[in-house]
């Protein structure tokens, strides 16, 4: 399983990383672990925090950063220590993720007293995926057989490789870190458009104009209560 792959351009999800910027303005963070990490996330977490030490974790090898990194997965980070952690950077990772309530048991683990975590993924709920089910299609962001689209329209140019083993309704993302130990900072619907991607200005506009709760994809930040 390979997490945060989709990272070959800092022009990716530009109205994502915009709403990332906006969450973590006056935040400052010691340690920073980077779940799924890839050279880009790295990247970007060094140039927002460039005095934080950024270790990286990933389980495929030619995806992590040259730095700071380690084979791991997510769901057992017993190599950790408990409270180590001041900010866990989750992008993109969680719909990879067979037991995400191991995962969220980790993150309290290694996460500092008042340690925040911060969270995107894609929303089973997003206005694509609802005219797509009312059609009579599978939604394009799960993966219902491994590494196949089988039945999924080819106008989405979805690739075949995706392998969405979870993917959470925006109001269950809000109750997941309610319910688990977080206090939830945040947590906004996102646009996930990017500059080489279909229906790009249609999307732009349809972003605009929805509710949080239909925007293809969620953006949370949360704090650990312990």
């Amino acid at each position: 399983m390979k997490y945060d792959v989709h990272f070959k351009s800092k022009g990716w999800r530009p109205v994502l990383m915009k709403k990332m910027n906006k969450l973590l303005i006056g935040e400052d963070f010691k340690s920073i672990l980077d779940v799924g990490g890839t050279q880009n996330t790295y990247d970007y977490l060094k140039e927002k925090f460039p005095n934080s030490k950024v270790i990286s974790i990933n389980l495929d090898p030619e995806e992590l950063p040259k730095e700071n990194a380690m084979i791991m997965n997510a769901e057992d980070m017993g190599k950790f220590e408990d409270n180590m952690f001041d900010f866990l950077y989750v992008r993109e990772v969680l719909e990879h993720i067979y037991r995400p309530d191991k995962f969220l048991e980790e993150a309290k683990r290694v996460l500092k007293p008042g340690g925040k975590i911060m969270v995107s993924t894609p929303n089973l709920n997003s206005w694509h995926v609802r005219f797509l089910i009312l059609f009579g299609y599978p939604p394009t962001n799960y993966t219902p057989y491994p590494g196949k689209v089988y039945g999924k329209p080819r106008f989405f140019k979805t690739q075949p490789h995706i392998d969405h083993v979870r993917v959470f309704p925006y109001r269950t993302m809000k109750k997941i870190f309610d319910m688990n130990g977080f206090k939830l900072d945040g947590i906004v619907g996102v646009s996930m458009y990017s500059e080489d991607t279909w229906m790009k200005s249609f999307r732009k506009i349809i972003g605009a104009i929805l509710p949080n709760s239909w925007q293809e994809g969620i953006l949370v930040k949360a704090t650990v209560s312990k």
